[in-house]
């Protein structure tokens, strides 16, 4: 069976999915002359384009869902709203964002915010069933490709979409089944018994519960210090999302002073070209573990985060259904183990995220995932691309940590971005004053 049938189609208790835990946005701000009609034809041609944005779902049971792709030709309604202002926008958008999905409708929503004859903000909410970063990166770009085409500018054709999701799920279970498979089982084999409740919150959430609101806390980064990262990560013979990823270990260690420490990683799982223009929900976690020596430097927790991301890199393509039914693990330990995520958006050829989408006749800008709505994670660092750089954020679970704590790991990890650019060597002991105050 595959994981359309066993995961992604089990309905889990209402209270879990309500305040928006499903909801995968993209929002924008328009400036200029929108043409509202094109935009909305636009959408239609992207909906045509993608046979995961014409799911609709009905039940069977009480806690499973089956799916019917709905034929080219199907209409998004676009919502068109006259607002008073920013504020009245933002609240409904906050709205739209925390309702549950209709199983019987598209999995996406489409609605448009008047602010003034030349302001608008489009939000396109997305099903978190149906899509992934990468996806919604792909949604972008095309719908850009195919408004520009709608108000007459002549464009170059898009890359054809080579597999349907159903295609790579057939590929990936064949894998599974295989000797990838047993190779991905004797990973796990060695890896469940490391997992770990971080320790971070002052205690475990209740498995199964409501997941609380999501509160924001901006993580500066100087285009300065993302560059000479970038040598490090050179240096180093590794990535710039491995010492990113390091840097939240070193932070994490500042927070508690355990040397044992365990975080998740969302990883894009496009092992196969085919799908790099798929929209559909591909993306994977993997767990990892450093184990930091007695008073580590950044540099130690590089190259332990180094060796801990290949392995994980290497496994992006186990089922995360597999990781939670191994033997070895449960729903609640797997659950508890990713209590600290760490997101790096990552970039799909043809489609540059941190340029945004160019929209003719407009000035766009992309705006960031709003505070309020549900966060699959109790502690996620997220990291994405922007014209002058990177932007960084922590998403926190409302309730399960002060503000004030927030706000000291959230400045940690900025100091350690600084800290590590100057020098690699740095002791991370210097770092616990900042949670002494919080």
């Amino acid at each position: 069976m595959t994981q359309t049938d066993q995961h992604r189609l089990i309905v889990p208790d209402d209270k879990v999915l309500a305040g928006g835990l499903l909801s995968v946005p993209i929002l924008y701000r328009f400036s200029g002359e929108l043409d509202s009609a094109a935009l909305s034809r636009a959408l239609d041609r992207v909906v045509d384009r993608h046979e995961a944005l014409r799911i609709t779902y009905e039940r069977v049971g009480l806690r499973r869902l089956r799916e019917n792709v709905q034929p080219p030709g199907v209409h998004l309604p676009l919502g068109e709203h006259v607002v008073s202002g920013p504020d009245e926008a933002d609240r409904l958008v906050a709205a739209r964002m925390a309702e549950m999905f209709d199983p019987d409708s598209l999995p996406l929503t489409a609605d448009l915010y008047r602010l003034t004859g030349t302001e608008h903000l489009l939000l396109i909410n997305v099903n978190h069933r149906v899509t992934d970063a990468w996806s919604n990166a792909l949604i972008r770009r095309d719908l850009a490709h195919f408004y520009n085409a709608e108000v007459g500018v002549e464009t170059a054709p898009l890359p054809a979409v080579e597999w349907r999701p159903g295609d790579y799920y057939a590929w990936r279970d064949t894998r599974m089944a295989g000797e990838p498979g047993r190779r991905h089982a004797a990973y796990w084999e060695t890896q469940a018994p490391l997992l770990k409740w971080a320790g971070v919150r002052r205690q475990p959430e209740k498995f199964g519960a409501r997941r609380p609101p999501a509160r924001l806390a901006d993580i500066p980064l100087a285009p300065a210090d993302v560059a000479a990262l970038r040598r490090l990560a050179a240096a180093e013979r590794t990535t710039l999302y491995a010492v990113l990823l390091a840097v939240l270990f070193a932070s994490l260690h500042a927070a508690t002073a355990e040397t044992g420490l365990v975080a998740c990683s969302i990883h894009a799982n496009r092992v196969r070209p085919e799908v790099w223009n798929t929209v559909g929900q591909f993306a994977n976690l993997s767990y990892l573990r450093v184990d930091l020596p007695p008073a580590p430097r950044f540099a130690d927790v590089l190259k332990l985060t180094r060796a801990a991301s290949l392995e994980a890199l290497a496994h992006q393509e186990y089922p995360l259904l597999n990781v939670v039914t191994h033997p070895g693990t449960t729903p609640r330990t797997v659950s508890r183990a990713g209590e600290v995520a760490f997101n790096m958006l990552a970039s799909p050829p043809n489609a540059d995220s941190a340029a945004g989408a160019d929209f003719s006749g407009l000035r766009t800008a992309s705006l960031p995932f709003p505070a309020g709505v549900s966060s699959h994670f109790d502690l996620e660092v997220f990291i994405a691309p922007r014209p002058e750089g990177l932007s960084g954020v922590l998403r926190w679970a409302e309730g399960g940590y002060e503000p004030e704590f927030a706000a000291a790991l959230a400045g940690t990890y900025a100091s350690l971005v600084s800290a590590a650019a100057q020098d690699p060597a740095v002791p991370l002991a210097g770092f616990r004053e900042g949670f002494s105050r919080s």
